[in-house]
């Protein structure tokens, strides 16, 4: 006996926009665009650093998604048919175009409660300390880390989207907080608590 898939909340909600779109329902599609459509360009970054070609791909996955809305009753895991067809799509376009590397676009730094130009200082210090040494880690460890940290996915949805274990999804996870923890604790000069630390990561993404 097989036994059922079982679905996250996130994939029962967008199996639902997937069949509401399959009837042709544009609000339908639109809701999708908007609650999928960053997450998975921040995902397609991870492929391309440029930052065009990923929205790129993104937009090419949706153009596929509403042309082929008849099949979309079959899908049985909608987020992750998303994100692999964004990372077939972004390793299509590295095998089809020459690739250069843009010059790195630094995001706004976010709000927080640092309201002082001294704390905003600080923060900013740590904020591009912190993506240097994300962008330092082993290629796969940094992806399964960004993917679950910053686009909210489960291991199990990672493992299926990268076809790996979950297992191995949840080392890569571990070893990513151990070795950002370590290079943390060195750069401060002190041992923050270990909320105060994941909090400091977490402000990074």
């Amino acid at each position: 006996m097989i036994n059922p898939i079982v679905l996250s909340k996130t994939d029962s909600n967008t199996k639902q926009l997937f069949l509401e779109i399959s009837t042709e329902n544009r609000d339908a599609f639109n809701a999708l665009f908007h609650r999928k459509y960053e997450k998975l360009v921040r995902f397609a970054q991870n492929f391309v650093a440029v930052n065009s070609l990923a929205e790129e791909a993104v937009s090419d996955v949706f153009v596929s998604v509403w042309i082929n809305r008849d099949k979309l009753p079959a899908i049985d895991n909608p987020d992750t048919y998303l994100y692999v067809s964004v990372k077939n799509r972004c390793l299509n376009t590295l095998r089809s175009k020459p690739y250069t590397v843009a010059i790195d676009e630094q995001p706004d730094i976010k709000k927080t409660e640092y309201d002082t130009p001294h704390k905003e200082m600080e923060y900013r210090e740590l904020y591009e300390k912190l993506n240097r040494l994300i962008n330092q880690l082993p290629e796969q460890q940094r992806l399964v880390f960004r993917m679950i940290k910053e686009n909210g996915l489960s291991a199990k949805e990672c493992a299926r989207i990268l076809n790996i274990s979950v297992r191995t999804a949840e080392t890569h996870v571990y070893k990513a907080v151990k070795k950002l923890e370590e290079e943390i604790t060195a750069y401060l000069g002190y041992s923050p608590k270990k909320k105060t630390t994941k909090r400091m990561i977490m402000l990074a993404l």
